[in-house]
């Protein structure tokens, strides 16, 4: 079978994140809620004659390992299925998402090529068998087997997907610097309640965005202060988010680096946009439509 295909890996956001406790697998149960945007990490597969090839590649392939990245850790899962050993594969990765970013980039480059391999090479995966492979791999990557608005939480990562998703005209910024997910969760020392109540209002309430606005900003990342004190530079990033003029909402990403705002309109993104690159000429800052 010869194969030559070029897949999207879109990035995503946590609309907030709330952390529950400490798990004893050293994990930490969470609550968050995710939705994911129009950018994304381009992957070419074709197929190879002799062994399996991992490459990156663009502006954001700097300084990923080659020895410890979720491809290898992926592509090492599914070495122990027959049908998957049949073939061997030449994978190019373009890096438009910043790694360290909270932005999912690694995550989703891995999901979207589970979902290729578990599909073109037929390996009848089950269910459960892909949420163990994900879970093996990391902690965003079962979330973005698919790109659909959705909850996650509870101590075994219960998905709830929304069938409705908001329109948000959405800001993103990259302060050029990583934040490591472990370090920033060992550090922690913020944690919240349960709210399983919340839930079914937030899934009632979804698409209005009075509602939502002022539901997320209640919400907050549990994760920020830690990451203030790791890096002040977001600190310094979300207090000029929250100056622009018709930001609804600016927070970090999941461990950050990487920070994002709400704007009320599309013209009050357009000029956020330009106020923001005239101040902080290096960041990567982009405009994003959620998906």
């Amino acid at each position: 079978m010869l194969i030559k295909k070029s897949l999207k890996a879109y990035g995503k956001i946590n609309l907030y994140l709330k952390v529950i406790k400490k798990l004893k697998n050293k994990y930490h149960q969470i609550e968050t809620l995710f939705c994911y945007f129009d950018i994304y990490d381009q992957i070419l597969v074709s197929s190879s004659k002799t062994s399996n090839q991992i490459t990156f590649i663009g502006k954001f392939s700097k300084g990923i390992s080659n020895t410890n990245n979720t491809i290898l850790k992926l592509l090492n899962i599914l070495k122990k299925y027959p049908k998957f050993n049949r073939h061997k594969f030449k994978i190019k990765i373009i890096k438009n998402l910043p790694q360290g970013s909270g932005l999912g980039g690694g995550s989703a480059d891995a999901s979207v090529l589970l979902n290729f391999f578990n599909k073109n090479l037929k390996l009848d995966l089950k269910r459960k068998t892909i949420s163990l492979i994900c879970n093996k791999i990391g902690s965003d990557v079962k979330p973005s087997l698919n790109t659909n608005f959705k909850m996650l939480y509870g101590s075994s990562n219960k998905i709830i997907e929304l069938n409705k998703r908001p329109k948000l005209n959405l800001l993103l910024i990259y302060p050029n610097c990583l934040n490591s997910t472990k370090s920033i969760y060992l550090s922690n020392k913020i944690y919240s309640k349960r709210t399983n109540s919340e839930i079914s209002i937030l899934k009632k309430n979804i698409l209005n965005l009075s509602f939502l606005f002022k539901f997320l900003n209640y919400k907050g990342n549990d994760l920020e202060q830690t990451a203030f004190k790791a890096n002040k530079i977001i600190l310094k990033v979300l207090t000029s988010l929250k100056k622009l003029k018709g930001c609804k909402l600016a927070r970090m990403t999941g461990t950050g680096s990487a920070c994002f705002a709400i704007f009320e309109n599309k013209s009050q993104l357009a000029e956020a946009i330009v106020v923001l690159k005239k101040h902080y000429k290096s960041y990567w800052i982009r405009k994003a439509k959620i998906i």
